[in-house]
């Protein structure tokens, strides 16, 4: 430990010891002052549990976790001590003989005490402004709350301000005023008004927010800590209400002290000791009756203030608390799963996540999204820091959702032919200390059963898309041979007896024998069986291709769009040995986005980029034309460049130029830009229906970006 920290550890528990002795000095100095006046002399108990077990409750905070600005913003708190002997020493000007109320000629600094006595009791606005919207780590909920945090502390401060010279009475005496109070500043009395309770309505409304975001998106540990800070303000709201009850005022004033005792026990729990009892069933529990008993109370006391005073006797307000009653039984079921949702999230309710997942699974495109988005579902529905799905085949990649903890439930997840295993289901427990319940386990292993049919379909989805590559490379591979076939031996045989039927017609025709016109009609049908051949050589491949390569062929597609669009290509790529699938879909992607990018998107320049970036051939067109519209749809052009890319293991992408964000998502199958996923199959290969998603802005530019297999397979 550094000495920084010693130090304010030590300035922590000092401050915190000196706010108790404060107190007990400022209890002791009270008993003296009313016994020896008449005047009321005032001194809460509340206040008294402020300054006594906050402060040894943040100095604890503090201990544990120095940087934790919760335990620094309690500490705070520890000005009440003083604040309260500040007011009894106040006080002593009440006594007969003193010099004067306002006065303090009569003790050392006794002035100073009674204008101390007027604003010490600001950590009240801090407590209760500041300290629910940052519990329990110190932080933010986000960066949309700090505008509203600032404002809330803007009006702390302009309230201490104003306090400090307001001309006002003491709250310790009606006979004591501030001795610095500016008598013609009597604005200031508006200014302390409005931001108090700007600080408590304001500041309250904002840290309940805060605490219900924080319940709906937490897990684990965060979500432990916040149940205690909610357990402490039931049992603060709570015991208020008891004591009031059948005590009165006096009551009230008790509960409420018992009640912060207790809250400010569960901050300290909450922020230090969160894993010592499993408080989720209890306070579940508490929160239902509490609302129950609540609205019970509600119903009878408006049945008693409206119906009762127009009916006389009581008898229709006992038949209105037991219409409540009936209502509040037949009600309990429904709020006891609203406050398990709110704490817990969904994992009460198996039916209800059960619900999510088929509502996610139905949205996916595939057996490898529908992995996704049940580790999603799942991880967001048990409210539970990570979940994830590892393949049994080392063809299919680890499928997880949020961040891996050290602490996980491993459960088998079967295969569909009921015989082994397909894979493994790990769940990340909320905290080290919690264990699953067996209503939870069982839904776990539903879900497993689920993932298990996911994972054969995804690895039978492996298959075929492996098995059409194949095929795809395997019919290119032929039609190159049958056009090299026809093109180097069929077609010129052919040729050469047309010729010779040419020669023979010639001659027959000079001996005017009857043969020749038949010669020549044969003559002619051959011309044009040449010709078809001809016309299917070049169908079966864009001749370019064989003629001078991948290179030169790219060239003279190109060509005509010069010079808007120009090629960007190494030397060494026509000495690269492609698949011929590969080279006719490069092809086929820089003759349809060249020409998309000449005829629609109004550029100036189109670059097309061909490159090799093992185990990938990438072919990239990029122009600085208008972009896509927000509004388009495929067209058939794109539509086949994607599925010549999908065809042989590729993946295709469509951009905008300047923040290089995906605009039309991937190839069916494919990746997102980049993915190579474990073993081929790559998680989130999805087509996405509208191509510009999320929109390219005017005079943005495009980039047709497409990464192709160098060798037959693909990448491994």
């Amino acid at each position: 430990m550094t000495s920084g920290a010693v130090v304010a550890l030590v300035l922590a528990v000092g401050l915190a010891l000196q706010s108790v002795l404060c107190s007990v000095g400022a209890v002791l100095l009270h008993r003296y002052v009313t016994a020896r006046t008449a005047e009321h002399v005032a001194l809460d108990r509340a206040d008294l549990v402020l300054a006594i077990a906050f402060p040894l409750v943040a100095a604890l905070v503090l201990v544990y976790q120095p940087r934790n600005r919760v335990g620094w913003l309690l500490l705070t708190t520890a000005l009440t001590g003083p604040y309260l002997l500040a007011t009894q020493y106040a006080a002593l000007a009440l006594l007969p003989g003193a010099q004067g109320i306002s006065g303090a000629q009569g003790l050392p600094a006794q002035e100073a005490a009674t204008w101390f006595a007027t604003w010490g009791y600001v950590p009240y606005l801090v407590l209760w402004g500041l300290v629910p919207v940052l519990f329990p780590d110190g932080r933010l909920p986000s960066r949309r709350w700090r505008a509203p945090v600032i404002a809330t502390a803007a009006a702390i401060g302009c309230h201490l301000i104003a306090r400090m010279f307001c001309p006002t009475q003491l709250d310790v005496s009606s006979l004591l005023r501030n001795p610095y109070g500016l008598e013609s500043a009597t604005g200031l009395r508006y200014v302390t008004m409005i931001t108090s309770l700007a600080v408590i309505f304001g500041g309250g409304l904002l840290g309940l927010l805060a605490v219900v975001t924080r319940l709906r998106r937490s897990t684990g540990v965060e979500r432990a800590r916040l149940q205690w800070l909610v357990l402490g303000v039931a049992c603060l709201v709570g015991a208020t209400l008891l004591g009031a009850l059948p005590h009165g005022p006096d009551g009230q004033a008790t509960g409420m002290d018992v009640g912060m005792v207790l809250l400010v026990a569960a901050i300290g729990v909450g922020a230090v000791r969160h894993r010592l009892f499993d408080i989720g069933t209890a306070l579940s529990r508490m929160l239902v009756y509490g609302l129950l008993t609540a609205f019970l109370l509600l119903a009878y006391a408006a049945t008693v203030a409206g119906a009762g005073a127009l009916v006389p006797g009581r008898r229709i307000a006992y038949g209105v608390l037991a219409v409540a009653a009936l209502v509040a039984a037949a009600a309990r079921d429904q709020l006891q799963r609203l406050v398990d949702r709110l704490l817990f999230g969904a994992a009460r309710d198996p039916y209800a996540v059960l619900a999510v997942l088929r509502g996610r699974l139905d949205l996916a495109t595939g057996p490898v999204d529908a992995l996704s988005q049940l580790t999603d579902g799942v991880r967001e529905a048990l409210k539970v820091p990570y979940v994830a799905v590892e393949g049994s085949d080392d063809r299919l990649p680890t499928i997880e959702s949020g961040t891996s903890v050290g602490w996980l439930e491993r459960l088998p997840v079967p295969a569909r032919t009921g015989r082994g295993r397909a894979g493994t289901l790990l769940v990340g427990r909320r905290h080290p200390a919690d264990q699953f319940t067996e209503t939870e386990r069982a839904m776990l292993d539903d879900i497993a059963r689920r993932a298990g049919d996911l994972l054969d379909a995804a690895s039978t989805q492996h298959d075929l898309r492996r098995s059409r590559e194949r095929l795809v490379t395997a019919r290119e591979e032929e039609r190159r041979r049958l056009r090299r076939d026809l093109h180097d031996g069929v077609g010129p045989q052919l040729a050469a007896m047309a010729m010779q039927l040419d020669v023979i017609s010639s001659g027959l025709a000079e001996r005017d024998d009857p043969a020749a016109e038949r010669a020549a009609l044969v003559r002619d049908r051959l011309r044009g069986t040449v010709r078809e051949i001809r016309h299917i050589v070049e169908d079966l491949r864009p001749p370019a291709l064989d003629e001078g390569g991948l290179a030169v062929a790219l060239t003279q597609a190109v060509a005509p769009f010069a010079p808007v669009v120009t090629l960007d290509a190494p030397a060494d790529l026509a000495a690269l040995i492609l698949p011929a699938a590969t080279e006719v879909a490069a092809y086929r992607i820089v003759a349809e986005a060249a020409t998309n990018a000449v005829r629609h998107s109004g550029c100036e320049r189109c670059v097309v980029r061909v490159r090799a970036e093992p185990p990938w051939l990438l072919v990239e067109v990029r122009d600085d034309g208008g972009g896509l519209a927000a509004d388009a749809v495929p067209g058939i052009g794109l539509r086949s460049i994607r599925e010549r890319a999908s065809e042989v293991g590729g993946r295709l992408e469509v951009l905008d130029a300047r923040s290089a964000r995906p605009t039309g998502g991937t190839e069916p199958g494919g990746t997102e830009p980049g993915g190579t996923g474990r073993g081929g199959i790559e998680r989130g290969g999805i087509e996405r229906g509208a191509i510009a998603r999320g929109g390219i802005g005017a005079g943005s530019g495009t980039v047709v970006r497409a990464r192709l297999p160098l060798r037959e397979g693909g990448p491994a």
